[in-house]
């Protein structure tokens, strides 16, 4: 069993060439009634229709590569929004920056004598990082029927080239 992933990816691999299964795929996509998307080159974003869309929606990022034998490996990346994903990336980097200046500032505290009350800033900071990740794995169970329709309309999509 592998680890719950923020971000799961998988990958596809095909016998067409790259640029071929991706015109394939802009080609269909128009008429896909489980996802909507654009494409430009060998890359691809997909995501729910408008009117399924949750804040917990995914969207699924695509990337289309040569392999040695002539065909292709498409790469799929699930994230959420990109106004969500920034979000959560911020929450991050702050989380992280305040464990950096709390744990710094309990440190000088503690080479002081004085009572190095800012390393309290460690435990919260370890409560609210996993918090953020639990969050972030109740998203993808949320999103878990759409995660799956997308990779399958993408599998539909690339799959008749």
């Amino acid at each position: 069993m592998t680890a719950p992933r923020v971000r799961p990816r998988f990958e596809l691999e095909l016998a067409e060439d790259p640029d071929r299964v991706m015109a394939g795929l802009r080609e269909r996509l128009p008429e896909c009634p489980r996802c909507t998307g654009v494409s430009v080159g060998r890359h691809a974003e997909l995501f729910v229709p408008e009117e399924e869309q949750r804040v917990w929606s995914p969207w699924l990022s695509v990337t289309a590569e040569s392999t040695d034998d002539g065909g292709s490996l498409i790469r799929g990346r699930f994230a959420p929004h990109p106004h969500v994903w920034t979000l959560y990336m911020f929450l991050s980097f702050a989380l992280g920056f305040s464990l950096l200046v709390g744990v710094t500032w309990g440190y000088a505290q503690w080479a002081m004598d004085t009572e190095p009350w800012a390393l309290l800033s460690l435990p919260l900071g370890i409560v609210f990082g996993v918090a953020l990740y639990l969050v972030s794995l109740t998203g993808q169970r949320l999103g878990a029927e759409q995660i799956e329709r997308l990779e399958d309309a993408l599998v539909e999509l690339v799959g008749e080239t």
